[in-house]
């Protein structure tokens, strides 16, 4: 017997809890109440013309409050108390409330003397204490349409006299699965869930789901550990990572047991995009795919769902990755909608082999889903003041030569700001060709030399010809002035908000390196064995990523560039091999996860883009 005379009673006696008492509504005691109210204060009206110019609008705020519902309580039994909801049954139709919510007649008089004007205190003294006499339930008990819904529900619990055999087939492949044989199945898994547990004390289901969201979870770990290590040295990411995992975990499992809304109104899509602004798309589909396969663990049709959220959110994330702006985001939540949209159709369609098992109202929950999806701008801002993060879309707005401070460079030290502009070009084509986040080296490169402006007469290239001031200076004074462009630069850009990854780039350009010039000029002027070469050292410290070492590169070069005399293909090749070696020969790439590989290839890209912007030009004179 799959329902033992025990576990039916059971189920009976929890059916008939959960079944609200109904009330039945009746209008024509309000009428009848008012009536009467009319009545005892029909003698006062005639000497107060006052107050029954005012009975209208008593009479308007009485039926609106009295139209809720006043339950008669006392006629109900006692099992009231227990209850959660009530329902109120008038015109055909049960509407169910909160018992908390029902008005008593109290409650009832309380609220239509705070209706009232307080002007009128005379007149309504008159209607309180007329209506207190004569207010009654209009909400009565009903008793047979309680049982008959409480006999209804329980005529739907299964009950299967007899025995089902090891080895009887219950469903056969391809028969229809009605709603009896459903009930068989729910129930034989509700039965062997109970036996498991009753045996062994331990619910293996549950433990095996558990245990399997915490593999999943140290994949992800694993992931980033391999893929992406320089941030798995930052906590701050797989912390992300797993806090949205978290929240969309329990949203979905919220919306899963509730009858009221369907999963699909969640907008798990979040994870993926939001980390799209920070990190590469490999790390929020990975992430995506790990959250999506943990959520499916506890869904009653997991395939359905995982081929669903993969196919509907996987290609909007990728949509996403080719540009951050976000303008774009309200076409990816359209196009979150569409793919939500389709790929339910087609998976419907595949199931069930016609269109009848369409479900439209999912499609609302789709649309719901989109738009909620739009919710990652306000969160990126968010995340960036928790996590100390900078987006990308962030950056492209910092990056913008009308942000306050590269308005005052280009002002203040032209040359310099055209020679950012430069840098910024030749360092993003090389974090495009060996890999690196080209919006993030851009956006420093523009402000890498800030600092410059504090004394711009002293750098090269904001400098007239025949007018060096360090012609005056001594070689340690000229260095002391270039070497104070990092911390001025520092200064400025914490001034102005700058975020931290930008001002590494500030302090990181010229890691230890020497001002080889001055350096040089002091030797020949006081002799080798009396000059410091620390007094000529920039403080560093080194680059310790791939993009702040290109930027390295892009500004040594750009600045050599400058001052050559012939800009033949050769002479420009040997400035960049020149430099580049020497760089690594000073050890200043040992803390940067870059290759030799990349180091040819950002040579290669750099002799292109040289040749491109020193090319001969024909005479026209």
């Amino acid at each position: 017997m799959l329902l033992l005379n025990l576990e039916l009673e059971k189920e009976k006696a929890f059916e008939q809890l959960k079944q609200p008492l109904i009330f039945t509504y009746l209008d024509e005691i309000d009428r009848s109440v008012f009536s009467q109210i009319e009545i005892e204060l029909e003698d006062g009206f005639q000497a107060d013309s006052l107050c029954r110019s005012k009975l209208l609008k008593f009479e308007k705020s009485f039926f609106n409050i009295v139209g809720e519902g006043l339950i008669d309580r006392g006629s109900a039994p006692a099992e009231l108390q227990e209850k959660e909801l009530i329902g109120i049954f008038e015109k055909g139709e049960i509407q169910k409330t909160p018992l908390k919510q029902a008005l008593t007649i109290q409650e009832a008089i309380r609220k239509i003397n705070a209706s009232l004007s307080p002007k009128d205190s005379i007149c309504n003294a008159r209607f309180i204490a007329a209506l207190t006499k004569h207010i009654r339930p209009n909400a009565l008990y009903n008793d047979s349409l309680t049982q008959k819904l409480v006999r209804s529900a329980v005529e739907d619990i299964l009950t299967i006299e007899g025995r089902i055999e090891k080895g009887e087939a219950i469903i056969d492949k391809g028969d229809i699965v009605t709603n009896s044989k459903y009930k068989i199945l729910e129930s034989l898994k509700a039965e062997f869930a109970e036996r498991t547990v009753s045996a062994t004390g331990v619910q293996w289901s549950i433990l095996a789901q558990v245990s399997i969201a915490v593999i999943l979870l140290g994949l992800l770990m694993l992931f980033v550990y391999l893929n992406q290590d320089r941030l798995f040295n930052d906590p701050r990411p797989i912390t992300l990572a797993l806090s949205l995992v978290s929240v969309l975990f329990a949203m979905c499992s919220l919306a899963y047991s509730s009858n009221e809304i369907s999963i699909y109104v969640i907008p798990i899509g979040i994870a993926p995009l939001l980390l799209r602004m920070f990190f590469d798309f490999r790390l929020s589909l990975f992430t995506f795919i790990m959250l999506v396969l943990i959520i499916a663990l506890f869904t009653s049709n997991p395939l359905e769902f995982i081929v669903i959220q993969l196919s509907a959110i996987s290609f909007a994330t990728l949509y996403q990755a080719s540009n951050t702006r976000r303008s774009r985001m309200l076409g990816t939540a359209l196009l979150v909608f569409i793919g939500y949209s389709v790929i339910y159709t087609l998976v419907s369609v595949a199931q069930n082999g016609n269109f009848g098992g369409i479900e439209t109202a999912q499609y609302g929950w789709f649309a719901i889903n989109a738009l909620l999806c739009t919710l990652v701008f306000p969160l990126i801002y968010i995340v960036e003041k928790v996590f100390g993060y900078i987006s990308e879309t962030t950056l492209l707005e910092l990056g913008d030569s009308n942000q306050p401070v590269l308005k005052e460079l280009a002002m203040k030290a032209p040359g310099t700001f055209q020679h950012s502009l430069q840098v910024a070009n030749l360092a993003e084509k090389i974090a495009a060709k060996i890999g690196g986040n080209t919006v993030l080296i851009r956006t420093a490169a523009m402000y890498h030399d800030i600092g410059k402006m504090n004394e711009p007469q002293f750098f090269i290239e904001n400098q007239l010809p025949d007018n060096n001031p360090h012609d005056d200076l001594e070689p340690e004074e000229s260095a002391f002035i270039i070497l104070n462009h990092v911390s001025k630069g520092i200064e400025m850009a914490r001034r102005a908000d700058l975020p931290f990854d930008v001002i590494q780039f500030i302090r990181t350009h010229h890691g230890n390196s020497h001002v080889r010039f001055f350096l040089k000029k002091a030797i020949e002027k006081y002799g080798e064995e009396n000059v410091n070469p620390k007094d000529f050292s920039y403080t560093g410290p080194k680059p310790k990523t791939k993009e702040q070492a290109i930027l390295m590169m892009a500004d040594s070069i750009e600045a050599a560039s400058r001052s050559l005399k012939s800009y033949d293909r050769e002479t420009l090749d040997k400035l960049v091999d020149d430099i580049i070696d020497y760089q690594q020969t000073e050890g200043q790439f040992v803390d940067a996860p870059i290759t030799y590989k990349d180091l040819t290839e950002a040579k290669v890209v750099l002799k292109t883009s040289l040749r491109g912007i020193y090319h001969q030009r024909i005479s026209y004179s």
